[in-house]
C-alpha cells in the first residue's frame, strides 16, 4: 500500500514585465524569475487519446514556473492528475531554453510520462472536526464514492469547506488533506482539520454621510460580540446595494481580523471624510501581540 500526499498548488496571477503578463496560471514564488511554458511534447503514454493529450498540453502551455526540475515534474504531473491518473509518473523531462533573456525565461519540454492508471475515490474521511458532522463536510465535496478522483474538482471542493467554516466564525481553519492509494486504484481521502478559534463580531465603523451612514448601520444586523458569519458582509452589499454608490461592491468591505481577541472589526467606507478610516489597516495578528507582551 502506497501513501501519497496530495500537492495542492494554488494559481496565482501575478503582474510582471515581458512575457510575465501571459502566464497563465503562475505557479512561481518570485514574479521576476522562473520560467514560461511555450511548448510540450508528452511522450510515453500508454491509454491516452491525441484529445486528451491535447487537453493536457494546453494546460501547460502558457504557465510559468520556478525553474527548478522538481518543480516543473511537479506541474507537468497536475493535469494528468487532474484526469485521474494519481499516480502518474514523469519518468524523465527534459527543458530547453528558448529565449534566456526574457524575464521569465522562454522554455519548452519534453516529458516521458507513465500515466499509470485511472483511480477512484473510495471514500472520504475526516480527523479532529467539531463543528460540523462528517456528512455535512462531505456534502461540499464535488467528489462522491465512486467517481473519478480528479484533483481540480477536490481543490475546487475545499472552497467551500472553508466557506461553510466562515459562516460559523471559524476563519482561521486549516486543514491537511491526505490521499492513500490503495492496490485495487482507487483513494481513501482522509481530511485533517485544524479549526482554530471562534471569531465574533467586533466594532462596526461606517465612513458615509450622516443620513445614509444611519442607515446602513440601521440595517446591519450581525450584532457585537456575537458570531462573526463571513458571508454575512457581502450578503448584506447584495441587499443595500441601492443605499450604496455603484462602484461599492462586495470587495469594497473592509474585515479587519484582531487574531488575540479572536473579533474582526467591518469597515464600510462609502466616502473617506473620517480620516481614522482612509487606511485600510492591517491584520492584527497573535505573533505581533506576543511580541509586543513581552
Amino acid at each position: 500500500m502506497i501513501r501519497l500526499s496530495i500537492a495542492v498548488i494554488a494559481s496565482i496571477l501575478l503582474p510582471g514585465i515581458l512575457w510575465a503578463a501571459d502566464c497563465a496560471p503562475d505557479y512561481r514564488s518570485n514574479d521576476k524569475s522562473g520560467v514560461f511554458i511555450v511548448d510540450v511534447l508528452l511522450n510515453g503514454t500508454t491509454s491516452l487519446s491525441s484529445v486528451e493529450l491535447a487537453t493536457i498540453r494546453n494546460k501547460l502551455i502558457g504557465a510559468c514556473a520556478d525553474e527548478g526540475t522538481d518543480d516543473l515534474e511537479e506541474i507537468v504531473k497536475n493535469p494528468f492528475q487532474d484526469e485521474g491518473y494519481f499516480a502518474a509518473n514523469i519518468k524523465s523531462l527534459d527543458v530547453k531554453v528558448l529565449d534566456p533573456l526574457a524575464q521569465p525565461k522562454r522554455v519548452s519540454l519534453e516529458a516521458d510520462v507513465a500515466e499509470g492508471q485511472i483511480y477512484k475515490l473510495a471514500e472520504i474521511k475526516f480527523v479532529d472536526n467539531h463543528v460540523f458532522t462528517a456528512a455535512k463536510l462531505r456534502s461540499k465535496f464535488s467528489l462522491h464514492k465512486g467517481d473519478i478522483f480528479k484533483k481540480d474538482r477536490l481543490v475546487g471542493s475545499f472552497g467551500g469547506i472553508r466557506k461553510l467554516y466562515g459562516s460559523r466564525g471559524y476563519l482561521s481553519l486549516a486543514f491537511i488533506p491526505d490521499a492513500e492509494n490503495l492496490a485495487s486504484a482507487t483513494i481513501i481521502l482522509t481530511m485533517t482539520m485544524m479549526e482554530g478559534p471562534q471569531y465574533h463580531m467586533g466594532k462596526l465603523r461606517i465612513s458615509a454621510k450622516r443620513g445614509m451612514a444611519e442607515q446602513l448601520e440601521g440595517a446591519w444586523k450581525l450584532p457585537e460580540g456575537g458570531v462573526f458569519d463571513s458571508t454575512y458582509p457581502g450578503k448584506f452589499v447584495d441587499a443595500n446595494q441601492s443605499q450604496l454608490p455603484a462602484a461599492f461592491t462586495r470587495d469594497s468591505v473592509q474585515l479587519v481580523r484582531n487574531c488575540p481577541e479572536a473579533s474582526v472589526e467591518v469597515r464600510i467606507v462609502v466616502d473617506q471624510t473620517d480620516p481614522a478610516l482612509q487606511l485600510r489597516p492591517a491584520d492584527i495578528k497573535c505573533e505581533k501581540s506576543t511580541e509586543k507582551s513581552k
